[in-house]
Parts: C-alpha cells; sequence; structure tokens
C-alpha cells in the first residue's frame, strides 16, 4: 500500500509538473540579441524606441533591446499612438488567427490584438494613424470587400471609409505616409520625386520641396520632418507648417548607398528623433541631432 501511495504520488507530481510546463507563457518583454531585418515601422513612447519587424516587435529602453515573448506576427503599416498603436500584417506561423490580419489594434502594448476591419481580408503596407486624433489612412493596393484600389481615411477605427482623390500627387513611387497627430485633414506623402501636402483628407496634394527623392517622413504638431537622397548626399530636415521653412538636421556619417528610410520622433518631446537606415543601422539622438548613439549596425544590436 505504501509503495501504491508513493507511485500515485509520483504520477500526481509529474502531470502537475507538464501541467505547468504546458501553460501559455505570459506575454512580456525579454531581453534580446537578435539580428533586426525587414523593419516595417517605429514609433517613440515614453521615451522608447519601439520597432515592428516581420517576426514581431522590439523596444529600445535604457540602453538595452527587448523583444515581445507572444504575438510576434509580421506587422505591416504599423503605427504608434498615445494610447498603442494600429497595425496590419499578416499572423506567425502556426498561429490560429486569419491571414491577412486587416486592421488590428493595440492598447496594452501588443499583449492582446483588437480586429477592427478585413479581418482574413487585406494586408495595408501604407497605414498611418493620428498619434493624438486615431484618424486612419491606408493605401489600398488590392479591392477587398468594401474598398477599391486607393487612399481611403476612417475616423471611427474602421466601421466607416472615405475615400480620398489622391490628387495632385506627380510620381509613381511612394515612400512613406504620415497623418498629423491631432488634425484628421492633413496628411503628408513621401515620393521619390518630392514631399506632397494635404489639408483636405488627402483629396488634394501640393508638393512642399524640391522634387528630390524623399524616403520617409514623420508629421508633427507644427514641423515635419523628412530625409531625403540627391546628388549631394543624404539629408534630414525639418519644416514648419505655417511658412514652410526647412532647416537641416545634422545626422551620423551615412552614404548614398544606405539613406534613411524610416524616421520617428517623441510626440512628447520633439527633440528625442530615431533614424533607420537601407542597412538597418539605426540612431538615436535626445537633442535633434547634436549628438547622434548608434544602438544597432546593419541589423545587430548594440
Amino acid at each position: 500500500m505504501k509503495l501504491t501511495k508513493l507511485i500515485v504520488l509520483a504520477m500526481t507530481s509529474l502531470i502537475l509538473i507538464a501541467g505547468c510546463s504546458q501553460q501559455k507563457k505570459e506575454f512580456t518583454y525579454e531581453k534580446t540579441n537578435k539580428t533586426v531585418d525587414h523593419i516595417h515601422g517605429l514609433g517613440i513612447k515614453d521615451s522608447n524606441l519601439y520597432i515592428a519587424t516581420h517576426t514581431g516587435r522590439m523596444k529600445h529602453e535604457c540602453k538595452n533591446w527587448y523583444a515581445t515573448s507572444a504575438n510576434n506576427h509580421d506587422y505591416m503599416g504599423f503605427s504608434m499612438t498615445k494610447e498603442g498603436f494600429y497595425s496590419s500584417g499578416h499572423p506567425i506561423e502556426g498561429s490560429n488567427l486569419k491571414n491577412p490580419l486587416g486592421l488590428i489594434k493595440s492598447t496594452d502594448n501588443g499583449k492582446t490584438l483588437d480586429k477592427l476591419a478585413f479581418y482574413g481580408e487585406s494586408d495595408f503596407h501604407y497605414l498611418t494613424a493620428g498619434f493624438d486624433s486615431n484618424a486612419i489612412y491606408v493605401i489600398n493596393q488590392e479591392p477587398n470587400s468594401e474598398l477599391k484600389t486607393g487612399m481611403y481615411y476612417t475616423l471611427d477605427e474602421g466601421k466607416t471609409w472615405e475615400s480620398s482623390k489622391f490628387s495632385g500627387i506627380e510620381s509613381d513611387s511612394i515612400g512613406n505616409i504620415s497623418a498629423h497627430p491631432k488634425k484628421d485633414e492633413i496628411i503628408a506623402v513621401s515620393t521619390k520625386d518630392g514631399l506632397y501636402l494635404s489639408k483636405d483628407y488627402g483629396n488634394n496634394f501640393e508638393l512642399i520641396t524640391d522634387p528630390f527623392m524623399v524616403p520617409a517622413v514623420l508629421m508633427l504638431d507644427d514641423s515635419i520632418i523628412y530625409s531625403t537622397l540627391d546628388d549631394k548626399g543624404v539629408h534630414l530636415f525639418s519644416q514648419t507648417l505655417n511658412d514652410g521653412t526647412a532647416t537641416e538636421i545634422s545626422i551620423p556619417d551615412v552614404s548614398a548607398n544606405n539613406p534613411i528610410l524610416f524616421v520617428t520622433a517623441n510626440h512628447e518631446n520633439p527633440e528625442q528623433i530615431a533614424i533607420i537606415t537601407y542597412a538597418n543601422d539605426i540612431f538615436i539622438t535626445k537633442d535633434k541631432g547634436e549628438n547622434w548613439t548608434k544602438i544597432a549596425k546593419e541589423g545587430k544590436l548594440q
């Protein structure tokens, strides 16, 4: 009897151990040193840099890199807001989520994802949201059950959509799109032939720079930050919205073969800026370009 009881106790312990090992891992950020590639978006919140990649999201905080322990999806069109983020993309292999993700939202740093629109239908590579307004713009590249191809916007998180005429843009190649953080009606589009601005929900655009290549753009309250590539090399500018005055921001030494493809800034402290280059070099500054820190070199985290 004693031996039988011991066997039962041992079996019970094994079952409990097995049960614990099968429990779902709690969502968190964990320190990482993995190489980063296929970056699809970025943002700064609470002074921390967040990036969205082909294999999940990461953040840079207090000189350390962290990666999410779950929900490591391919986040396309990643756009951070004051409340969280909006995105699109594809689920990680083995997930029970439909592919593509459509328009999704998270307000708990990615622990849970709310399916807002076109779940299982659309993957929006071009997606932007107002940091404070939550006005969402997309460029729909493939027709779905409701939208044709073209630019659309929603002011109620995907319940209803309005089409934009997208008139005035004389370029066949788009870099990025960026919505004004507070004003629903303002959106900027970077192209290989200059930077365009619309003040009427994307219906009519005006060229606000010379016709040089503009790979990256970010709208702030009173200005637009954008990168350029021309015969003089790679540059970063801040241009005011009221009179169009452009001021160059000092950047690290990057070659014309390694242009800036992404730029973001801290909406609460615009002097904190981050840039990502074609080769996945990542730099961050706290003083609007006076001093830069390289936090990734060719995707290798530092």
